[in-house]
């Protein structure tokens, strides 16, 4: 991974906490953005920590270029949001980020935060969560505009998924058998590239700008 964080005793304690973290390697500090999308690509870095408070560091843009599709590797960004840094976030969430940490946070949860990144999860912080997701839930592009790959059935299964239902819970809104919808959900994770129901949640919330519940993004089988 690499950390593109300026603030030298910021740096030191967050280099100090993921040294305790197994399986992590911190590849090498990125103090020069211009090259930060050519560094992580060349370092093959799964995740690139990105402070938002440097102020050259065009977040969305670089995430975007960080995420693209046709490149043969594609490091995952999380950002370290200063106060005030909602709009950015969304930005840049919606270009790629797969997450986003106050950065007065304890080390503590920046490297949880990490972990769930490299895991190819996604991750907002506490205080993050509701004030950026409000903002997602302006009307956007239709869902099968942003994923062709689900089907009409499919689409109406995740919009329940994003709101945090249970399987159960979808199988009585859309009239399906249980069995159908757990069905409907692994073709999902499926052609999302997904792991989770949460990560699910967050990626069509990002690209589709859908309202996603706030407080409901844990797994729900069910």
């Amino acid at each position: 991974m690499l950390l593109c964080v300026r603030d030298g005793d910021l740096r030191a304690d967050i280099v100090v906490e993921l040294s305790a973290r197994p399986g992590l390697v911190l590849a090498a500090p990125a103090d020069d953005v211009h090259q930060l999308v050519h560094r992580a690509r060349g370092w093959r870095a799964d995740v690139v920590v990105l402070d938002l408070t440097i102020a050259e560091l065009e977040v969305a843009e670089v995430s975007r270029l960080l995420t693209d599709p046709a490149a043969d590797h594609r490091p995952r960004p999380l950002l370290l949001a200063g106060d005030g840094q909602d709009d950015v976030v969304v930005a840049a969430i919606r270009a790629g980020a797969r997450g986003a940490v106050p950065r007065s946070s304890p080390t503590s949860e920046i490297g949880d935060a990490v972990c769930a990144v490299a895991g190819a999860g996604a991750y907002l912080g506490a205080p993050l969560t509701r004030r950026v997701l409000d903002r997602l839930t302006a009307p956007g592009r239709e869902l099968a505009e942003v994923f062709p790959r689900l089907t009409r059935r499919e689409r109406e299964v995740v919009r329940y998924l994003a709101k945090g239902m249970s399987n159960a819970e979808i199988a009585r809104e859309t009239a399906l058998t249980l069995r159908t919808v757990k069905y409907h959900v692994s073709g999902i994770l499926r052609k999302l590239d997904c792991r989770t129901r949460a990560q699910a949640a967050a990626r069509v919330g990002a690209a589709a700008d859908f309202p996603l519940a706030t407080a409901k993004l844990q797994e729900r089988a069910g």
